[in-house]
């Protein structure tokens, strides 16, 4: 990696949900689609056109297709968008993901999807038990969960599921991985519920499992999933070799990533400075015009704790011939005080068991 010219993935953002899900904070509309994915689609293009001075020569490494419930977006619209990227290099073999809700997973849609080049699919299962799936306030239950697994076995497919959700135990827990264990899948994302502002679950109260639980359902996790050789090389990614996510891995390292669509977010790297922006949240407002907002240029203790954020994530560290370049003098202090502490590696860029066992305060070194 280097700081002059990092990497570049592609984020494309896909609005559309059935419900609001009451713990998600993300840009999503509830409106039914109307054919208005087409408009979007138009727009994309456009947006992609008009940021060729970001992409600024780079093939794109990986393209993630996110939201809202991109599975709701047509063919036609998911073809325009695609054209659209292709006018832009990309690396050979680069990996292609899609995400799914398990309700609109069908063999027609797998084989649209998979003939317009998509190599990866991610499926927001959540949970194997219909009491936390209601819980999640999700539209599915797990009768259409398992078919949608099973209709996705024979393609590169990794599952989502939650632990700490109201009325899980570590009994139910369990099963959930173990039934992800039998569906054969080859990597898992494996996230805590968090409350977060504006969402419907923060106005709540919630009997949520308590931090004795949440501690045991982690343990629980990682026995059942080493015992049946997944790695866990990220703080929420366990996969079996040769399955992680190149998509996510270049979030990470702290690659660039180009985000397209209505409120995505990107990361990009031009003549040794760093900037962070958005695209306006509006469905409406980005199909009339795709209009950058919020940039800011990533310096100083600002940058130092970006880094931070990103980078000890990675379980086993990166090697630090690889980012020699991109670390600023002041990161290194901060993090020679954390050596100093046992909290992060002396030959890697990256935490000790014990930082990584508490990350959120390892992280806070680099304030």
């Amino acid at each position: 990696m280097s700081l002059n010219n990092p990497p570049l993935s592609l984020y494309v953002h896909l609005p559309w949900c059935e419900v609001q899900c009451p713990y998600c904070d993300f840009s999503i509309t509830t409106d039914p689609v109307n054919q208005q994915d087409q408009e979007l689609a138009k727009a994309i293009a456009q947006d992609l056109k008009d940021s060729a001075s970001l992409i600024n020569g780079r093939k794109f490494s990986s393209i993630y297709f996110g939201g809202g419930t991109p599975s709701l977006t047509s063919s036609d619209a998911m073809e325009e968008i695609l054209d659209g990227i292709k006018k832009y290099p990309w690396n050979e073999n680069i990996e292609i993901t899609f995400e799914m809700n398990p309700r609109d997973v069908t063999k027609e849609k797998i084989q649209s999807l998979t003939k317009l080049g998509i190599n990866r699919f991610s499926l927001g299962l959540q949970s194997y038990h219909d009491k936390e799936l209601i819980a999640l306030g999700r539209n599915h239950d797990k009768a259409s969960g398992i078919k949608a697994v099973n209709l996705l076995q024979d393609t590169n497919v990794t599952i989502d599921l939650m632990y700490g959700i109201e009325h899980q135990t570590e009994t139910s827990f369990k099963d959930s991985l173990e039934q992800f264990i039998a569906s054969k899948a080859n990597h898992l994302s494996l996230y805590q519920l968090t409350i977060e502002p504006n969402t419907i679950f923060y106005k709540k109260e919630l009997k949520l499992p308590s931090e004795e639980v949440i501690e045991n359902m982690e343990r629980i996790a990682r026995e059942v999933l080493e015992l049946n050789d997944f790695k866990q090389y990220e703080v929420s990614s366990w996969s079996k070799a040769g399955f992680e996510s190149n998509h996510n891995v270049n979030y990470w390292q702290f690659g660039d990533f180009l985000g397209v669509g209505p409120g995505a977010h990107s990361k990009i790297t031009l003549d040794a400075e760093i900037s962070r922006f958005r695209k306006i949240k509006p469905l409406n407002g980005y199909i009339k015009k795709q209009t950058m907002t919020d940039r800011t240029v990533v310096k100083g203790d600002e940058l130092d704790m970006d880094l931070a954020m990103n980078l000890l994530r990675i379980k086993n560290g990166i090697n630090q011939d690889q980012i020699s370049t991109l670390l600023p003098e002041s990161f290194w202090k901060k993090y020679e005080a954390g050596v100093s502490e046992g909290l992060l590696l002396k030959n890697k860029v990256g935490a000790t068991d014990r930082g990584y066992q508490y990350l959120n305060e390892t992280i806070k070194l680099f304030f």
